[in-house]
């Protein structure tokens, strides 16, 4: 099972850009499972085009969840924390909704 401390090191080891390092610091916050590019981008004072880019610059760094939160914006975290079950059960309900 992967600790806190695993999603840092492998991020930690990887990236050295003090900007982009902001990022990752609010991706690895143990406070939330997924994160917002404007939760990230209020966290660590970039804007939200640079935290964005960010993301796309360490593809196998990041995930994007499997569903948008409830304004339907897009989640991140570290590609280290695996996919749960309720991620997937969230999954499951918005097929079922958009379904019926």
């Amino acid at each position: 099972m992967a600790t806190a401390n695993n999603h840092e090191t492998n991020w930690q080891n990887a990236i050295s850009d003090p900007r982009d390092r902001k990022v990752f610091e609010g991706l690895a916050n143990p406070a939330w499972d997924f994160r917002t590019i404007g939760g990230l981008s209020r966290e660590s004072n970039l804007s939200e085009d640079e935290v964005a880019s960010t993301l796309q610059k360490y593809p196998d760094l990041v995930r994007k969840s499997l569903v948008r939160n409830l304004k339907g914006q897009e989640l991140f975290t570290l590609s280290t924390r695996p996919v749960r079950f309720r991620e997937i059960l969230a999954l499951v309900r918005n097929v079922v909704a958009k379904s019926v």
